[in-house]
């Protein structure tokens, strides 16, 4: 038997980008060699140049300011890095098919999912209209869209986010590519929904005996899919090996760093708090929303996004509330402080019913709840440098006059962990943890007594997300807050949360103590989202 030949030789590759302020190189002298129906994992932060490696492959680095400036990257012996852009447009999507991180930004707004899928085929098999629809329907239902012959003509902005991110795989795979790449294809998605992603891509692997590069910051999803890793930090690849060798050895202080930042087991310390002193207790809460009508149309069904939920939050407690997108966890966060406006039911506060509040005396109680975002960068003015960003709560509020305003900014600074340096920088100049950082410390700013915390932690990278877990512990301590801590990962909400809440389509379908939910979850919604956690796989 003839030894089987690499799909993919890459050879000293090396990737900088080149600017006003100087040369970073972002890959650097990387080797790794493809072999056919291998997956190969290759992990690490964001920075750390995992991307740019397969995005250069394919020519898809801006240029300028990025230069390929050594290295070779052989395709069955066709070095992918001397081809014109020509040559390379018969290599996308026909040899190597790529599955992006954010569908909805890949996918065209303007074109129907059923052209988008056409389009690939008559370009790269010049197959007819008809035949090509034929080949695009038979994908999207191997992918599983239900209803697919109805939904091929719908829009991306009419699907869910674990179904655009189907759309894509079959767009990747339409034209039936050797190698796959998947850049961080369930970063965004539940976990639930990301369990189906996955499976999907190794079931698809297997039975088109496809080769796939898959780029992920989550070391227990890697251990899951790949036969072999590549550990990167800073464009350099400080590890390789399979998943066990890998994990057995952490051979790397980089990878030991990486393994120590995954939230495992329980609460490293509960919180301090009378179960019996209720500071929050939400009443049969409804926020329902309506469909837009015309003149001449019948209010539609409402959608139940919050529907005749009760809860209480002890005095100093930290409360998970978990389910997928759509159940309703942030519309309830944001209902509870009247960020959305609710039909009916009680939301007391300390005593004090905020739906029952008038706009002006709201305002005053404001002080006493923030909420922290999922997207920092978008709950930031761009336009405010840190120091007035950090100033102004503390301005309308009437909590700092001129002498002391820069002392208690510099403290805040000092709370969150930022160097008071950086106290005149704009959120673009600051990396995403850092940002979020800002934000807790406006959260802050006011003393509040509540804190809502939406998703503060799925858009960072596992060992920035321990550090923000840490210090929004040591922030509840220090301050004694009441958290409502919503989020779908399960790991996090466990090594975080006192409590958790469980919400299924705009209702609470279990509340529990931490640790008794995750040893006995009741109901069968519970028990699907726990065995939806992705396990590493490398003992």
């Amino acid at each position: 038997m003839t030894e089987q030949q690499p799909l993919l030789q890459v050879e000293n590759l090396r990737v900088a980008f080149h600017s006003r302020d100087g040369v970073t190189t972002a890959v650097d002298d990387m080797s790794f060699t493809l072999m056919p129906g291998q997956v190969l994992g290759i992990v690490g932060e964001s920075g750390s140049g995992k991307s740019v490696s397969c995005y250069s492959l394919l020519g898809l680095i801006p240029c300028p300011p990025g230069r390929i400036e050594r290295g070779r990257a052989l395709l069955e012996g066709r070095d992918l890095l001397s081809l014109s852009e020509h040559a390379l447009r018969s290599v996308r999507g026909r040899r190597i098919g790529m599955i992006f991180q954010d569908p909805m930004t890949s996918l065209n707004p303007y074109m129907r999912i059923g052209e988008q899928l056409i389009e690939p085929l008559r370009e790269h098999r010049g197959l007819s209209r008809k035949a090509a629809r034929v080949k695009a329907l038979a994908m999207l239902e191997e992918v599983g869209i239900q209803d697919a012959a109805e939904r091929i003509d719908a829009y991306p902005h009419e699907f869910s986010g674990g179904m655009r991110q189907r759309v894509m795989i079959a767009m990747a795979l339409v034209n039936e590519p050797d190698i796959l790449i998947a850049d961080e294809p369930t970063t965004a998605l539940d976990v639930t929904v990301q369990a189906q992603i996955l499976t999907l891509i190794k079931s698809l692997q297997a039975s088109y005996g496809l080769a796939v590069i898959f780029i992920t910051h989550d070391l227990a999803v890697a251990s899951q899919m790949a036969d072999e890793l590549l550990i990167m930090e800073k464009g350099v690849v400080v590890e390789r090996g399979t998943p066990k060798s890998v994990f057995a050895a952490q051979a790397h202080p980089y990878t030991r760093k990486l393994i120590g930042a995954i939230p495992a087991g329980a609460k490293p310390v509960p919180s301090e708090m009378d179960p019996t002193d209720n500071f929050v207790k939400v009443n049969h809460l409804r926020t329902w929303f309506y469909p837009q009508q015309g003149l001449l149309s019948p209010r539609g069904e409402p959608l139940k996004a919050v529907d005749d939920v009760s809860l209480e939050i002890a005095r100093g407690e930290i409360l998970g509330l978990v389910g997928e997108s759509g159940s309703g966890k942030s519309t309830l966060g944001r209902s509870m402080i009247r960020l959305v406006d609710s039909q009916s039911g009680e939301v007391i506060i300390d005593g004090v019913d905020y739906r029952a509040l008038p706009r002006g005396a709201l305002k005053k109680q404001r002080r006493q709840v923030q909420m922290i975002f999922q997207d920092p960068y978008a709950s930031l003015n761009p336009r405010m440098t840190v120091f007035d960003t950090l100033a102004e709560p503390l301005r309308v509020h009437g909590l700092a006059s001129r002498k002391n305003l820069a002392q208690q900014v510099n403290q805040l600074m000092d709370d969150v962990g930022l160097d008071r340096r950086f106290v005149r920088k704009y959120p673009h100049e600051f990396s995403g943890g850092q940002r979020q950082r800002i934000a807790i410390a406006r959260a802050l700013a006011l003393q509040p007594r509540l804190i809502v915390a939406d998703e503060p932690v799925s858009a960072l990278d596992v060992t920035i997300q321990a550090q923000i877990l840490d210090l929004l512990l040591s922030l509840s301590r220090k301050h004694h807050l009441t958290m409502l801590f919503i989020s779908h990962d399960l790991a996090v909400v466990r090594y975080i949360c006192d409590r958790v809440a469980v919400m299924h389509r705009g209702q609470l379908v279990e509340v529990a103590d931490t640790e008794a939910l995750f040893a006995a979850p009741e109901h069968p919604y519970t028990q699907s989202l726990l065995a939806s956690i992705p396990l590493a796989q490398w003992g």
